[in-house]
């Protein structure tokens, strides 16, 4: 679970706030110097830079490194991937009950097995939550149950959902007077797990709920990649373990990089300096944004 998140933004994960209340807030690691990675594509009037991020974050986190700050400073345009606030409740709720509520008056328990339903009462417990929890989840389709056990996991490691690098970048951008714009909207993003075939939502939850339960500091060794600059290190731990579930993976990874591609290949055709901040594991692999630009004769390189 945490591999495929790691491919979304805020705005799905919101999804899971808004569904039982909770804060998404992962921890950091060690504090040595930061050095995330960034890349520069660049043609006779134009300057493209591409951040991997980390969309939660804790506050104490050191990762802003000077060459960064000059690459953001020096654009007119700040591109993410999609909208970061999340204070349109109205909004939110409409989306989650569209894409994330069972509309056949099916129940949870009837599409996962008891063996699943007891080790998701047993999560939910470790949480502080009484025994029978899983209950209050019955109306939700799978993918929001696991996302939503997502959130409630990294809530207990006791950060802030606003320390994410989008929403810093997002405050920055509007002291700096710049452009703000989106590679995909709220919707789109909730419809890639609302499109899941059943049992590629059944292994969402089902794995999430092993992750938690097998290697609950997988967040921390991702943050602590990233956060080094560490591409191969986030291909091997968030990516290339998708691709032994090929509909996960076209879905969260490749299609919208393709997509994202295509956008940015308009970007070049303009003129002026632009910033985009996406997901890291986006920027990692052999399909990455990076690999597919060079696909086409463009060149991302390495600052």
């Amino acid at each position: 679970m945490f591999r495929v998140t790691a491919f979304l933004k805020n705005s799905v994960a919101a999804a899971a706030v808004f569904a039982l209340s909770t804060v998404i807030a992962p921890s950091s690691g060690a504090q040595d110097a930061p050095d995330p990675a960034l890349w520069k594509i660049s043609d006779e009037d134009s300057n493209i830079y591409l951040f991997g991020t980390i969309h939660i974050l804790d506050p104490s986190l050191k990762w802003r490194t000077a060459k960064l700050d000059k690459a953001f400073g020096a654009s007119e345009t700040v591109v993410f991937e999609a909208p970061a606030d999340t204070t349109d409740q109205a909004k939110m709720q409409a989306l989650v009950a569209k894409y994330g509520l069972s509309t056949d008056g099916s129940k949870l328990s009837d599409k996962v097995s008891p063996e699943s339903l007891q080790l998701l009462d047993q999560t939910l417990q470790g949480f502080g939550m009484p025994a029978g929890a899983s209950a209050n989840f019955e109306p939700l389709r799978p993918w929001l149950v696991g996302l939503t056990v997502t959130a409630l996991h990294v809530q207990s490691l006791g950060a802030d959902p606003n320390a994410g690098v989008e929403r810093v970048l997002a405050k920055g951008a509007a002291a700096n007077g710049m452009t703000v714009e989106y590679l995909e909207t709220d919707e789109q993003q909730m419809q890639i797990f609302s499109s899941m075939s059943p049992e590629a939502e059944l292994f969402f939850l089902e794995d999430g709920l092993k992750q938690i339960q097998e290697n609950p500091d997988m967040l921390d060794e991702m943050v602590a990649l990233w956060r080094a600059g560490d591409v191969e290190g986030l291909d091997k731990l968030m990516v290339e373990s998708l691709t032994t579930q090929p509909e996960l993976y076209e879905a969260m990874l490749v299609k919208r990089n393709k997509d994202w591609v295509d956008q940015i290949e308009e970007m070049l055709a303009g003129n002026g300096n632009i910033f985009i901040a996406v997901g890291a594991a986006h920027l990692a692999g052999a399909d990455s944004v990076q690999a597919l630009l060079q696909s086409r004769g463009i060149a991302a390189v390495r600052q």
